[in-house]
């Protein structure tokens, strides 16, 4: 997977990635509006509106593949917003040691 861009909106990291690599889906939900990410601390949302594609999730890893159809903003209460052009991206999540635990723990926002 090659990343052309990288986009960091609080917890949430997203990779603008080139569109012509194949994506394996079985066929995609569309949405004008995505939560990517529920504040677990505050209940604030990360926020996608725009023509949205979903092509892939993975819980576990807590991983969304999705495709802008045209172009989309990502909003939170307390975040900048970004404006998001056409094309494939991967969301994913921030993690960081505990030392405290000497675990690997999501990052909560």
């Amino acid at each position: 997977m090659k990343i052309e861009k990288v986009y960091r909106h609080g917890d949430v990291v997203l990779f603008k990635v080139q569109d012509d690599e194949p994506i394996n889906q079985k066929g995609g939900v569309f949405t004008k509006e995505l939560i990517l990410e529920h504040g677990e601390v505050t209940g604030h949302a990360h926020r996608l509106a725009g023509e949205v594609e979903v092509v892939a999730e993975n819980e576990a890893k807590k991983e969304i593949t999705f495709k802008v159809l045209d172009k989309a903003v990502l909003t939170h209460e307390e975040h900048d917003r970004i404006v998001l052009e056409r094309g494939i991206y991967l969301k994913t999540s921030q993690v960081e040691y505990n030392p405290f635990d000497d675990m690997i723990q999501w990052i909560r926002d």
